[in-house]
């Protein structure tokens, strides 16, 4: 909830046409660190199914030097294309973009260190760094912010909570065996041959997060780019309240993650999920509920009144972002074992959404109510998946597709 508190907040402290650039770079932020999700949720099955702890340190520090070059590569992208950005997603500035790149830099050795921890079920570490991270990144921005730095110093708030909320993953992640092997450093180029059976994984996961990322975020841009600066921050506002549903239930999953093995009896790993579900309908169902009958008091409380001239769009809202978090848990289940096809999922609820979008975009309503029916489809598709893996006795089992590796 802290990590959600830096929205309201700042919602309060910006005009609209200035958050609604924020949300922009948050949604854009998302997207450039689904490659840092999908080599995290790696890391997390590596630390928990790999035998030769050596080895599991060896590949996970291979593939944090390679996401270092994948960083580095982007801010180079951002600082040359930053103009190019700024005219097309009506920007004040390119400077936002550049700490964008930045944050998404910061964030690299973190990500692993606290993968590396929920893979060792310390679960504790990487809820503190979280919880660090947010707080020095709501007060750095806010900071930042009453200097007047405005977007930039938002997002320049994320840089500096990234960094040291990572030198408290790092202590903490020496100290429970994470090492850097003694034969390879960050001057060396990263061994491809050593991470190859992980990547090959990888990039059925990086299409799988992508998707599904997008399909709760990518209203944001749209509405950006059809509407006026006013307008689609006031819209921001309304997509900062109905997201604290996927803020909520979201440690859920990252829970479940080293829960689920490949070598586990499928009644124990099917068990994990339906708890997983379970807590999900508790957690996020009566927030939805309330975001359905009391959308004018909510949206009134956490970004203030400024913001509940759309109000009525809540409802609907809350109840699609409920949706997409049901499919985002099962996609992950799937993906942890290692399933490949799961990846349409969110592929084809993307497609449709984009789609109906496209078409009808003149109000918001029509946006949100485009984003509804493709989160309907993902659904359907979700359940269509579950329910054809079961009539194939496969839904839990190890799987057929796995690289299996010496070490595993």
């Amino acid at each position: 909830m802290l990590n959600y508190a830096y929205y309201p907040i700042l919602g309060r402290l910006m005009e609209p046409a200035a958050f609604g650039e924020l949300q922009v770079l948050v949604s854009l932020f998302l997207q450039f660190t689904i490659f840092l999700n999908v080599l995290g949720m790696i890391t997390v099955t590596i630390t928990a199914n790999y035998a030769d702890k050596r080895t599991a340190h060896r590949v996970i520090f291979e593939l944090e030097k390679l996401a270092s070059y994948l960083a580095a590569g982007i801010l180079l992208l951002s600082i040359a294309a930053g103009e190019f950005l700024r005219q097309v997603l009506h920007f004040e500035s390119m400077l936002p973009f550049v700490a964008l790149a930045l944050a998404i830099l910061v964030s690299i050795p973190l990500t692993f260190r606290s993968a590396y921890a929920r893979g060792q079920k310390r679960f504790g570490i990487a809820s503190m760094s979280q919880l660090i991270g947010a707080g020095i990144k709501i007060i750095f921005s806010v900071g930042l912010v009453l200097l007047g730095l405005g977007v930039t110093g938002a997002i320049g708030g994320i840089v500096v909570a990234q960094f040291i909320a990572f030198l408290y993953a790092a202590r903490y992640a020496a100290r429970i065996g994470f090492s850097r092997p003694e034969d390879t450093n960050y001057k060396t180029k990263p061994d491809i041959k050593v991470v190859l059976p992980e990547l090959k994984y990888a990039g059925t996961v990086f299409v799988g997060l992508l998707a599904v990322t997008l399909l709760m975020s990518v209203d944001v841009i749209v509405v950006k780019y059809f509407f006026d600066a006013h307008t689609a921050g006031l819209y921001a506002g309304i997509a900062t309240v109905a997201r604290i549903i996927f803020f909520l239930v979201t440690p859920i999953s990252q829970v479940l993650m080293p829960l689920v093995k490949l070598g586990q009896p499928a009644r124990k790993n099917r068990q994990f999920l339906l708890k997983s579900l379970g807590l999900t309908f508790l957690v996020g169902g009566p927030v939805t509920l309330l975001c359905i009958f009391f959308p004018h008091l909510l949206i009134g409380l956490l970004m203030g009144h400024t913001y509940t001239e759309y109000a009525n769009l809540l409802p609907l809202l809350s109840t699609t972002i409920f949706i997409i978090s049901v499919i985002s848990l099962i996609t992950m289940y799937y993906l942890t074992l290692r399933r490949k096809m799961v990846s349409l999922i969110g592929i084809i609820g993307l497609a449709a959404m984009l789609s109906f979008m496209l078409s009808w975009h003149a109000t918001l309503f029509e946006i949100v109510n485009s984003m509804f029916w493709g989160s309907v489809v993902a659904l359907v598709a979700t359940l269509t998946y579950v329910v054809a893996s079961l009539k194939r006795g496969v839904i839990d089992g190890e799987s057929d597709d796995l690289n299996r590796h010496s070490d595993l």
